[in-house]
């Protein structure tokens, strides 16, 4: 009275998962100047929701200290203000290139400003973009790319 039992693995269709990973990408635009560059001390870029913000810098740490938690009945908490980020960040390459992140989609068009010091407007052109994916998948989305924009400060 000996039975034999075999056991198999069968991959069910239902089972199985198509997911895509953890969204972490970002796309990147380039503006080239040319002309008068030592007279640009940012560029700005903006569309329709908002302009960019020069990238973050890291800051100077601060000085380790004890804070003592104090607890009273009659203090109640305020909230904070929302949160508000730009659409865009900015940095500068060198001289005459700067390097934008965009981090919530890709603009079918763009304004950018060259800007003096003093906040003067040097020049503003108006851009029209085509992006391409470089990277992740069409259902999943992935970093875009499109052309370089040239911008010329008179």
């Amino acid at each position: 009275m000996f039975a034999a039992f075999t056991v198999g693995v069968v991959p069910v269709p239902g089972c199985v998962t198509d997911a895509c990973p953890a969204v972490g990408y970002v796309s990147t635009l380039t503006v080239h100047l040319e002309g008068n560059v030592a007279a640009v001390s940012e560029v700005r870029l903006c569309d329709d929701t908002g302009c960019s913000q020069p990238a973050p810098v890291p800051g100077t740490p601060v000085p380790k200290r004890t804070i003592l938690p104090t607890f009273s009945p009659d203090i109640q908490p305020s909230p904070a203000p929302p949160a508000s980020f730009p659409p865009f960040h900015g940095q500068q390459q060198d001289s005459d290139t700067w390097v934008f992140t965009l981090n919530l989609g890709t603009p079918s068009d763009v304004t950018v400003r060259a800007v003096a010091a003093d906040g003067t407007v040097l020049a503003e052109q108006d851009h029209e973009l085509v992006w391409t994916r470089v990277g992740g998948s069409e259902r999943c989305g992935g970093p875009m790319s499109t052309p370089p924009i040239l911008v010329s400060v008179p």
